[in-house]
């Protein structure tokens, strides 16, 4: 049998030759002490100077130039066996584990080159090392003909396509999430350089910081108030404008406008109809109620944020609608024939067939609402929020975090601070996932 990537594996051939050239070149310069690299590398941005200088072991450097003449004997090898082998499909297996086993490499070179080479300077020669990469993992599965070949070819593919993904959830979410764990180890006050100290950071947020506690118990009454009435008020709000009346798309369009509004405008006018003079308290005035400081007294604070996060729910009100759109109208029909009611057909056919979208709904709405900060900085202390005295209830954990960090300059306790808030949101995200096996209604069955 001809083998059908024999071209392809030639070209990957020469493209992994060059790439171990210059694999080999940059790690024998960088090991020399050679000035070139430095000539032509930008100025560094500041966090990646940070993490050089204070977090990377002083010979973090050299042993990535070691790596790299590894890496290029490792690509020499690869480059002959394509050209040897690049039409024996008895060869095609090996090609495709040693090009997994060079994704990985890559990956780490381009992790490495982001977080510890100064002004991204380097991450060209991570990116042209996925052309290589890619050209191999597609060539080798297409002369791949084992049984199950199609299913290969299905999970190599999506594989290279889920390539940018992958880089994008590892260089933005999991390194700098490790990043963040590795500085809260640190007594880092800037503009001073890090030290050492173990766990001290955690020991004196559960311990000495009396804000650490307040903030953990604000941050979650606010955000299962929040959660609470947004679903309820998303829900109803939804099956009103899914209601066949004059002008439906108008009302649909004034529900929505609050999502898309600028966040500080919105607060900023939340902030003047809260104020003592506004018409909130003229309204409760004139029904005989007494004027309310809502936005600094500690018992109105979290109600007053969570009915603006509520009123600007727009994107969970659309999605719901959507949702009701799909609700099957036979099960509608066939309950109505069978005699229930309007209230029996919502609660045993609508909202079972919603629980999907309910479960999404809530989901997103619990971590953005533990994510709060925008209300802190703009109505605590008349804008200045920081500076001076800050009711507890606006003491959310994020805005907690900026203060000690950008505040209060110790970014080591705010590092620890971000590590706990991480470990609180995937508690209450866990909790979730593994409710909604109770409640959780799929049309097919469940899934997969």
């Amino acid at each position: 049998m001809t083998a059908p990537a024999t071209k392809i594996l030639k070209v990957t051939g020469v493209l992994y030759l060059a790439s171990a050239g210059a694999s080999a070149l940059v790690g024998i310069l960088g090991l020399t002490g050679s000035g070139f690299l430095a000539s032509i590398r930008p100025e560094g941005f500041i966090f990646a100077r940070a993490l050089m200088t204070h977090v990377a072991p002083p010979g973090a450097m050299p042993v990535f130039h070691a790596f790299l003449i590894g890496f290029a004997l490792y690509r020499l090898f690869i480059a002959v066996w394509s050209c040897k082998y690049a039409d024996s499909i008895p060869a095609a297996p090996t090609l495709g584990l040693l090009g997994k086993i060079d994704l990985w490499l890559v990956i780490l070179i381009t992790a490495f080159s982001v977080f510890f080479i100064a002004g991204f300077s380097f991450i060209w020669f991570a990116v042209s090392c996925y052309a290589g990469t890619i050209l191999l993992l597609h060539g080798s599965a297409k002369n791949d003909f084992r049984p199950g070949r199609a299913d290969r070819s299905e999970a190599r593919a999506a594989k290279l396509f889920l390539i940018p993904a992958f880089l994008g959830l590892t260089l933005i979410t999991y390194i700098p999430l490790i990043s963040v764990f590795v500085l809260s180890l640190f007594e880092w006050r800037i503009p001073g350089a890090p030290r050492f100290a173990g766990f001290a950071n955690y020991t004196h947020l559960f311990t000495e910081n009396f804000f650490f506690w307040t903030s953990i118990r604000v941050t979650i009454v606010y955000a299962f108030i929040t959660v609470a009435i947004g679903m309820v008020y998303s829900m109803l709000i939804a099956l009103l404008l899914n209601r066949k009346m004059p002008g439906r798309t108008v009302f649909r369009t004034i529900f929505y406008l609050p999502f898309i509004m600028p966040v500080i405008a919105s607060f900023m006018i939340w902030r003047l109809l809260y104020s003592w003079e506004g018409p909130i308290n003229s309204i409760i005035n004139m029904l005989g109620g007494s004027r309310t400081h809502f936005l600094m007294d500690n018992t109105t604070i979290i109600p007053a944020l969570a009915i603006v996060a509520v009123w600007a729910s727009g994107n969970i009100i659309v999605i719901k609608m959507a949702g009701l759109g799909n609700v099957p109208r036979v099960y509608q029909e066939a309950a109505e024939i069978d005699g229930a009611n309007a209230w029996q057909r919502f609660w045993k056919i609508t909202i079972p067939c919603m629980t999907p979208i309910i479960f999404y709904n809530m989901l997103m709405s619990l971590v953005t609402h533990m994510q709060v900060f925008v209300p802190s900085l703009i109505m605590a202390s008349g804008g200045s929020a920081g500076r001076g005295i800050v009711p507890e209830s606006y003491l959310f954990m994020t805005f907690t975090m900026y203060r000690e960090g950008f505040m209060n300059s110790f970014m080591g306790r705010a590092n620890a601070l971000s590590f706990i808030f991480f470990i609180l949101v995937g508690i209450f995200t866990a909790i979730l996932f593994l409710t909604s096996k109770s409640w959780l209604f799929y049309e097919g069955g469940e899934p997969k």
